[in-house]
């Protein structure tokens, strides 16, 4: 595969799996099917999945876990399973099992053991966004409902039943307070209710069922862009470590039961220690230009259990789950068949049913602790080697769960660690110690703190675990944390001919608003980015502008730039009591309530001539400076002074026709990312613009030469 078509081609995936979500009809009949929708709010991004578990590969590789999500592939979910056993179980058609599994991932299976019946998003704003006239937005989630009365910022509502005859419903919270956006409240409802399939009819009434165990399979690979320059399988999870806590095997000084994992040692690295997934090369999972050592997986991602009983309807249960651990990613009794007797057994006796696993896996490799300075591969675990790594498992019970009675199990998934800034600056500290091979032991010096790459990278749990008890402070205090103001109902960006404006319509109710704040971002939304006079930030504080103001006219943008551009409410101080984890000070609404994902940029007007048209630059050759390429791509040619509407044809120096731009937006300007309609990239050559004036028919033609 060409790896330049690569973010091309999981842009196509992304939209054709949106296409199908959005306008197939009947998914509750079709078995196999599970759709698939974003929980697009704060700084935490994630997909959810009717069958209650993403597949490998489900929406695409290591979607799912962005944090931060305006990061360029920042997933950390490889795949998820969710298994559920129960003993003594007989099933529709008179057939007796010892113990039954039913199987959805973490690799296929599901088809027919799951049956989707709901999925729906409700969200209390639903903010339009547009970038010269179009939406914008980066992961589409179609809202069934707006109430501005909820609590959390937005909920998403699965449901399923299995075969089992077990009714699943997952319910998805998500916040965008600024102490509470790293994060998502999940909670589990499993009713017996009889139904093993998608209709309403009750196939197993008034069965008790006895056993019953809910499990999950976690595969954690640490922000998939990184992954790939830290290499040897890290994008699969080989080198995943995993750890525990709250589990009764040592004295823990927190109040909470949690499993965690961060991007562990690649040992077949040896340029530079891979903790923290120090981006040292481009490649193309980074877009090819960050090579500033950028410290981009120095985060970890974990699950806290907020409630979880000993009992159907019970209170909170220390002892649960029941099983904590890890199994192997690739272990062969990861299959499917829920009418392989052995297998289910050994599913349900051998991994469900193990109990809280110690040494932890973590501890395991490293026995002394010793997680700055690695020396082991972490994908061999207690003498056993696993090709893939180990993915942590959680599993409930076992409970007896009587026909009509329910199991409410709560958790919350997060994600934290350095701040972006934090990431980038240690990681250029870190890669001037070396360019290709760093020293590992030099002390960085940053914010008042003096110390290893490694041992600022392991920090991260510290702020996962403040995430974990500001979710828990969240769940306790019944989701009464202090609220921002209301982001805007509208924004609008329009790019001119001198200035690219801005207008906005504020949104109704919520805490008082002191003033907005407009922030923009230089060729790509992503970050880091850039620009000049501003090292290193992808977004730079544009405007503070007064409570009533609802406009703005960016005039310092330059010509023939993409900018991305999002607009935040800024409250008062005295509206946040600080209570439940919540940073002090004036509160403000999050970015991506606004942030736009389309390119805004000035534009010339029309050309007066068909003479007057030029491509630039002329000739293109890639190993160009930059000041002599468009500065915010480096495969860019402008067609400037052209027709407001017209049709451009490029020709090979043959006259192979290999793509058609359609230019309607009035402007004099065009622009080409050198790549055919099919978007393979083109080779060197001399090639032909054929432009046509759609009004009055008049053509012209400019020869140009590519050199790459």
């Amino acid at each position: 595969m060409n790896m330049k078509m690569e973010p091309y081609r999981k842009t196509l995936f992304s939209l054709l799996t949106i296409s199908v979500i959005m306008f197939s009809v009947g998914l509750n009949e079709l078995n196999a099917q599970y759709s698939i929708k974003w929980m697009n709010v704060g700084n935490f991004h994630s997909c959810y999945s009717t069958g209650m578990a993403l597949r490998e590969g489900e929406p695409y590789r290591n979607a799912a876990g962005q944090w931060p999500s305006i990061d360029y592939h920042s997933g950390s979910i490889c795949n998820q399973g969710f298994w559920m056993g129960a003993t003594n179980f007989t099933d529709q058609d008179g057939r007796f099992f010892e113990y039954k599994v039913s199987h959805l991932g973490p690799r296929a299976g599901g088809a027919i053991q799951n049956f989707p019946v709901t999925h729906t998003i409700k969200s209390k704003f639903n903010p339009e966004i547009t970038v010269d006239g179009k939406k914008s937005f980066e992961k589409y989630a179609f809202i069934d409902e707006v109430d501005a009365t909820m609590k959390a910022d937005r909920e998403m509502t699965v449901v399923n039943n299995n075969v089992l005859g077990v009714t699943t419903t997952q319910t998805i919270s998500a916040f965008s307070q600024e102490g509470h956006d790293n994060y998502h409240i999940i909670e589990f409802v499993f009713t017996n209710t009889g139904n093993v399939d998608a209709d309403e009819d009750i196939e197993l009434p008034n069965n008790d069922l006895t056993g019953v165990i809910p499990f999950f399979i976690h595969r954690y690979a640490m922000h998939e862009a990184s992954s790939w320059v830290r290499g040897g399988g890290s994008t699969w999870g080989k080198f995943t470590m995993n750890d525990a806590v709250g589990d009764g095997h040592e004295d823990y000084d927190v109040d909470f039961r949690a499993q965690y994992s961060w991007a562990g040692l690649n040992p077949d690295n040896t340029n530079f220690n891979s903790l923290g997934g120090p981006l040292m090369f481009g490649h193309w999972a980074t877009q090819g230009y960050d090579t500033t050592g950028r410290l981009a997986a120095a985060q970890m991602i974990g699950r806290v259990f907020l409630h979880s009983p000993g009992t159907p309807g019970g209170a909170d249960d220390p002892a649960q789950p029941f099983t904590m651990g890890v199994m192997g990613s690739d272990d062969p009794n990861l299959a499917d068949d829920e009418f392989n007797e052995t297998l289910m057994s050994i599913q349900y006796n051998t991994y469900m049913t193990s109990g809280r696993l110690y040494p932890h896996h973590a501890d395991d490799i490293e026995p002394e602790g010793n997680f700055d300075t690695p020396t082991n591969a972490p994908n061999v675990y207690d003498g056993v080697y696993d090709e893939g790594g180990w993915s942590i498992i959680e599993g409930y019970g076992p409970y007896d769960l009587p026909a009509g009675e329910s199991i409410n199990i709560i958790v919350a998934e997060a994600v934290d660690g350095l701040s972006m800034k934090a990431k980038y600056d240690l990681g250029k500290l870190y890669r001037a110690t070396g360019a290709t091979t760093p020293d590992d032991a030099a002390l960085l010096e940053y914010n008042g703190h003096s110390m290893t790459k490694n041992q600022w990278v392991l920090t991260s749990k510290d702020s996962l675990f403040r995430a974990f008890e500001a979710a828990k402070a969240n769940y306790e205090s019944g989701y009464n944390i202090p609220e921002a103001p209301y982001p805007p109902a509208t924004f609008d960006v329009v790019s001119g001919t001198d200035k690219i404006s801005l207008t906005w319509t504020a949104m109704s109710g919520g805490p008082s608003r002191s003033g907005w704040e407009i922030y923009r971002a230089k060729s790509h939304f992503h970050f880091p980015l850039k620009e000049e006079g501003h090292d290193g930030l992808g977004h730079i504080l544009l405007a503070e502008l007064g409570a009533g103001e609802t406009s703005y006219d960016d005039v310092s943008a330059n010509r023939g730039v993409n900018y991305y551009y999002h607009i935040v409410a800024v409250g008062n101080a005295s509206d946040n009591d600080g209570s439940v984890h919540t940073p002090p000070g004036a509160l403000k609404s999050n970015m991506f309530w606004t942030q736009t994902y389309l390119p805004a940029g000035l534009k010339r007007s029309a050309g007066a001539s068909m003479a007057d048209i030029r491509v630039v630059p002329n000739p293109f050759h890639l190993g160009s400076e930059a000041d002599v390429r468009w500065p915010d791509k480096k495969d860019k040619l402008g067609f400037l002074d052209i027709p407001g509407q017209c049709t451009i044809k490029i020709y090979t120096q043959l006259g192979e026709l290999i793509n058609t731009i359609v230019h309607t937006d009035g402007s004099g300007d065009e622009y080409w990312d050198h790549t055919t309609s099919s978007r393979q990239v083109i080779a060197s050559g001399l090639y032909i613009a054929h432009i046509t004036d759609d009004e009055t028919g008049d053509t012209a033609e400019r020869k140009f030469v590519i050199v790459r």
